[in-house]
């Protein structure tokens, strides 16, 4: 690499670390989790704000590689800790209520964006129409699980009741964004070397969990030196991406694969090490991303499409959660609670969006707004839950016993 190219890197991620620290601490300020401060970093750094001749000076296209392999890094690490924070556990102390409320709240806001991708949004379309279908719906559906356990962290949410029921909900959320989206991935790849290559997918994953998984529960438990710890689960992240990424779907699934089947016992040291090396890396994702957004070259029908993608995107999710969580017996006010915190889209959004662009599945004039979209929606959940004075801390864990009082 160049000379001239290592200094301009250097600069930008001074820049870009700044930038995301500065923003995000504002965000914070005014009662937004600090990913909406991020997200608008990329977006202010890219053609929309700065216009093209000056988002390319300080960010000139020699430099864009290396910034894109280090939020590569970055997406690791986040969906490994993800990964390893999505305890299914959740799922088993409410089990009357998250299978109905979290299939809700995917299922219409799935089948709203897919219908929106059939109609309003068909002029967006590719490639394959199945695949452009089903990665909108999935798209507009997705909720943003580490986001919302920051949410209901800063707002002491994060063990009561409807907090709990809402991670639970999470959890099984991404799961089935992450398998779709899987699938969706799956069936744009074509040719007998990349099919053979995605079998080797199926006994990638049983043998992670059944073989891998005890492994590690053996290693792991006899490792007192956070290091080391830091070591394995660092390297397992970025072995198991790479495996997913060369059988043809995306990094983010060996990823999150890899932090699922993490042993528990060493969770809170390994979060507390990677967490901080992820935050790192995060920033330079959120900056390629606002380099692929230019809103300067949204038209009329475009800006009629985004308010449709929101409202398509809101309604569909809060709807979805609140008439199921009252169908499962939760009362209005924790309902309403429930669909507002579900709504949070952030960083998981952004991620799923990138997917869908590197793959050909989605075009930039989309990708910009469905950022868009994703920005708007995680900075409406704290406002509405001000509005609605978030549930009551007392409140018992039963979905059928949730109430007001």
């Amino acid at each position: 690499m160049p000379s001239h190219v290592v200094t301009m890197l250097l600069v930008d991620l001074v820049l870009i670390l700044a930038a995301a620290r500065v923003l995000g601490w504002l965000a914070e300020k005014v009662g937004q989790p600090p990913v909406v401060g991020e997200i608008a970093a990329g977006i202010l750094a890219g053609p929309t704000v700065l216009g093209h001749h000056l988002s390319t000076s300080i960010f000139p296209m020699d430099t864009r590689p290396a910034l894109a392999a280090l939020a590569n890094v970055g997406i690791a690490l986040f969906m490994f800790v993800a990964g390893m924070e999505t305890d299914l556990g959740r799922f088993a102390k409410n089990r009357s209520a998250v299978p109905v409320v979290s299939l809700s709240a995917y299922v219409l806001p799935f089948a709203l964006g897919s219908a929106a991708a059939l109609t309003i949004l068909a002029r967006h379309q590719t490639g394959s129409r199945i695949a452009f279908v089903l990665f909108i719906g999935c798209s507009l559906a997705v909720t943003a699980f580490p986001v919302l356990a920051r949410i209901l962290h800063d707002r002491g949410m994060f063990t009561t009741p409807v907090g709990q029921l809402a991670l639970g909900c999470a959890a099984v959320g991404d799961v089935l964004a992450w398998v779709v989206l899987a699938g969706v991935i799956a069936s744009t790849r074509t040719g007998a070397d990349q099919t053979w290559r995605l079998l080797l997918l199926l006994p990638l994953a049983a043998g992670t969990w059944w073989l891998v998984r005890p492994v590690l529960g053996r290693v792991v438990g006899g490792m007192s030196a956070d290091r080391s710890l830091t070591l394995v689960a660092v390297c397992g992240a970025l072995l198991w991406g790479a495996m997913t990424e060369w059988a043809g779907l995306h990094l983010i699934f060996g990823a999150f694969l890899f932090g699922v089947v993490f042993p528990r016992g060493g969770r809170e040291r390994v979060t507390a090490a990677v967490q901080p090396l992820g935050a790192l890396f995060m920033p330079c994702f959120f900056v390629i991303a606002g380099l692929r957004v230019d809103l300067s070259a949204i038209d009329r029908a475009g800006v009629g499409e985004l308010v449709v993608v929101i409202a398509v995107a809101v309604a569909g999710k809060v709807l979805g959660t609140y008439l199921s969580a009252r169908l499962a017996g939760i009362d209005k006010h924790p309902a309403r609670v429930l669909a507002a915190l579900l709504n949070t889209r952030g960083l998981t959004e952004l991620i799923l969006l990138d997917v869908g662009l590197s793959t050909g599945i989605i075009g930039p004039d989309l990708y910009s707004l469905l950022v868009v979209m994703a920005l708007i929606t995680t900075a409406l959940t704290a406002p509405l839950l001000s509005l609605l004075k978030s549930a009551p801390a007392t409140a018992p864990a039963e979905p059928s016993r949730v109430s007001t009082t």
